[in-house]
């Protein structure tokens, strides 16, 4: 029986998981195709923060000092390496039981590092609690001092410092460098995980077995492959091809793997549809947020897919699977196209059962997100969820200048906090970039240590005090900017802009996990 009510959904979907649960700069910032020209940031670094002016980034560098060690590390699959508003809807109540934990049935136990016992599904205990999905263990040489070490894999278009790569990952593990600087972290990837391989990348996930999956995307222009995700094998690290939907044109938003239901959520943002997928890339359900129609296998939709955007208020990007619902954002406004009635949203549908078919009638608005992008009159959309057991949300915004022009500093994370069945707006607890607080560029998740950080994607991080980084950014639990955060160039190369380049990030968990501790 199905019931409008997270109390009610997670006995439906989480009482099987019982026994498991017993985380230009020196160079011209001209436009490229897909970016909104700098005309529109035209204002100095000067701009107070928080006015959400645009900045223009052409200043000169005024150095390249830097901490921390260079750990590039390239391979392939041969093994060859070189080093180089803010309140949602009433939804039900949950309890809260000693350590924090709002969405759960039982009392959380330590279930040892390395195991645990079998779940639901796939699931082991710390994607129970929202982790990204399993760690992945290329057998390439190179990647070798990476295993058991905790990393983040970025997604991001082209990039400066000659790799071909656009898909990187990075060792966030060891102690914190000096905040504020920037931390050259040892990093990952293999020469086939390029754009001719891989095409225009922006939504991720990984299943349990470390496996990754990307979804092609128009954020930085038009891409030849708008409709195909890719797997990436998590031993051998080669590419193929997972699943083809229905696209001509505009390609998908974000992607996410459930462990209960053993398949990966997508959203299309050609029909509009959230796509469920089974692990042999079979469609299993499609859900519309517009009309509320579920279809078991692939829709058969009048006129679709047309090559054009689902409408404004009609189109998915972010979708997360947590707690027996899917959460998803839609995509309601941008830079060009406002809306007076709505912002952008988070919304969230109810499971039918384990296997993970949406139920339209438990389809709720859970928020709004501010009105701060051009002064405070419109917003942008969330292309990103990170959840955690202890009702803890935080949201990522992509700055969109059109359906298929990327902009940047018009996008900030926000937290939000689960109360008494509402997500309630903590407010911009993280704030990205050193052009606060509106540099995020789309990305966020966070890992399990409790003394842990969130790591978030975004834009002039430093700006040229001294350096210019872009890229990934690590501020601790509780909250805070760049002055205690972890910062990470992402192409190594501290001179120069690489303004809207990076995409989503994801930090898998290595072995089991607690919960992370309830928000500050």
């Amino acid at each position: 029986m199905l019931e409008n009510t997270h109390g009610q959904v997670l006995r439906d979907h989480l009482l099987v998981a019982s026994a498991l649960v017993m985380l230009a700069g020196c160079t011209d910032d001209a436009p490229s195709t897909g970016t909104a020209a700098d005309d529109v940031e035209s204002s100095s670094q000067g701009d107070e923060p928080g006015t959400n002016a645009d900045v223009d980034e052409s200043s000169s560098s005024a150095g390249d000092t830097t901490n921390g060690t260079v750990g590039d590390t390239v391979g392939d699959s041969s093994g060859d390496s070189s080093g180089n508003t803010a309140e949602g809807n009433d939804t039900g109540t949950e309890g809260t039981n000693s350590s924090g934990v709002k969405f759960d049935v039982v009392e959380v136990t330590d279930l040892g590092d390395t195991g645990g016992v079998p779940g639901p599904g796939s699931c082991r205990p710390s994607e129970i609690y929202g982790a990204a999905g399993g760690f992945p263990a290329f057998e390439d040489p190179a990647y070798a001092a990476y295993l058991d070490k905790a990393v983040a894999i970025v997604t991001h278009n082209q990039h400066g410092g000659g790799s071909p790569n656009v898909i990187t990952i990075v060792d966030i593990s060891g102690d914190p460098p000096p905040p504020n600087m920037n931390y050259l972290a040892p990093r990952y990837w293999q020469n086939q995980w390029d754009i001719n391989t891989l095409g225009r990348i922006f939504g991720l996930t990984l299943d349990s077995a470390g496996n990754l999956y990307v979804a092609p995307t128009t954020i930085y222009g038009a891409t030849n492959n708008p409709s195909t995700i890719k797997r990436i094998d998590g031993i051998t690290g080669q590419v193929s091809n997972f699943v083809t939907l229905p696209n001509n044109g505009p390609a998908m938003g974000n992607i996410n793997y459930d462990c209960v239901s053993e398949t990966i959520y997508a959203a299309n943002m050609d029909d509009g549809r959230i796509y469920q997928i089974d692990m042999d890339g079979q469609i299993v359900s499609t859900y519309h947020h517009a009309t509320g129609d579920v279809t078991l296998g692939p829709p058969n939709d009048a006129n679709e897919p047309n090559g054009q955007f689902a409408p404004l208020g009609e189109r998915p990007w972010a979708v997360q699977s947590h707690a027996g619902r899917l959460y998803y954002s839609v995509w309601v406004e941008h830079y060009t196209v406002t809306n007076a009635q709505e912002n952008n949203s988070v919304w969230s549908v109810g499971y039918v059962d384990d296997d993970g078919v949406p139920d339209p009638g438990t389809a709720q608005k859970e928020f709004e997100v501010p009105s701060t992008s051009q002064g405070g009159t419109a917003s942008q959309p969330v292309s990103d969820i990170s959840l955690a057991q202890t009702g803890w949300m935080l949201v990522a915004q992509r700055s969109m200048y059109a359906d298929s022009q990327t902009t940047a500093h018009q996008s900030t994370t926000y937290e939000y906090d689960y109360q008494n069945g509402n997500w309630v707006w903590v407010g911009t607890t993280y704030v990205v970039g050193e052009l606060l607080p509106f540099s995020a560029a789309g990305g966020v998740d966070h890992d399990f240590d409790p003394n842990g950080y969130v790591w978030m994607t975004g834009d002039a991080l430093d700006f040229y005090t001294p350096n210019c980084v872009y890229g990934l950014q690590g501020t601790p639990y509780g909250g805070g900017g760049i002055m205690t955060s972890t910062l990470i160039d992402l192409d190594a190369e501290i001179t120069g802009q690489d303004k809207t380049v990076y995409g989503d990030v994801e930090v898998p968990i290595p072995g089991d996990a607690s919960p992370v501790p309830p928000p500050a």
